[in-house]
């Protein structure tokens, strides 16, 4: 089957949103390629949403990830999530955003895995690590106004990348009062790691440095202190 054949099979729609997509891609001077772990239909992906799919493609010799509006997606385009996405990634969090069209995102290729899955291999300090960056830009997120709304669950939205945290998939992010701190406290709770319940209240009544640092010191004394407990 050709390229173009499956690629139009995995972003589905009709003729009119194919044209589109084609034309985006032409104009971003993005060439597809499919190929990663996901395989939708007769095409491999890097991800698949309800909204887009994310597939691997070459924009002057070097590699991105294109995000491609589904034709039955419910959004009627990706441009509110470049936006939220840019303003992330002004703060340092995020892929990074490098063009994007109605229809078509282009963004850094984060090759790494989900932060479940590197969890259950890491040792403690790799842990405490991971989890005090991953608040730090949880808490970037919080003081800018937004709201990335999944990062509660353990699923795909953490990958781990030379051992760095990287939070992807602003589809569902808003802009408002944010709980990405909160978001996370809950993810790390999943993980087996709890923080008292004082702490987060304090911090989702004040959002102040002061109430973010007592969580952040809370969670490295605790795991300081399992160390110490810990047979050598």
């Amino acid at each position: 089957m050709l390229l173009k054949e499956a690629l139009a099979l995995s972003i589905g729609g009709d003729l009119r949103h194919l044209r589109q997509v084609a034309a985006q891609l032409s104009y971003l001077g993005a060439s597809v390629r499919l190929e990663g772990p996901l395989r939708w239909g007769p095409a491999l992906l890097l991800g698949k949403g309800n909204n887009s799919v994310i597939v691997l493609c070459e924009v002057a010799g070097s590699i991105y990830a294109c995000k491609i509006r589904r034709g039955d997606a419910q959004r009627p385009s990706l441009i509110h999530e470049a936006r939220l996405l840019r303003m992330a990634n002004e703060v340092g969090v995020g892929p990074r955003l490098y063009a994007f069209t109605r229809d078509v995102l282009v963004m850094e290729y984060i090759r790494g895995v989900p932060m479940a899955s590197w969890w259950r291999e890491a040792d403690a300090n790799l842990k405490a690590e991971a989890a005090v960056a991953l608040l730090r830009q949880a808490r970037a997120l919080d003081k800018i106004g937004l709201s990335h709304n999944e990062l509660a669950r353990p699923g795909e939205h953490v990958l781990m990348a030379g051992g760095a945290p990287v939070i992807i998939d602003f589809e569902s992010a808003t802009l408002g009062k944010a709980r990405n701190v909160l978001q996370v406290l809950n993810l790390l709770r999943t993980l087996g790691v709890e923080t008292p319940l004082e702490l987060a209240r304090r911090y989702s009544r004040e959002q102040s440095d002061e109430a973010f640092n007592d969580i952040v010191h809370f969670l490295l004394n605790s795991w300081k202190s399992f160390q110490s407990l810990s047979p050598r």
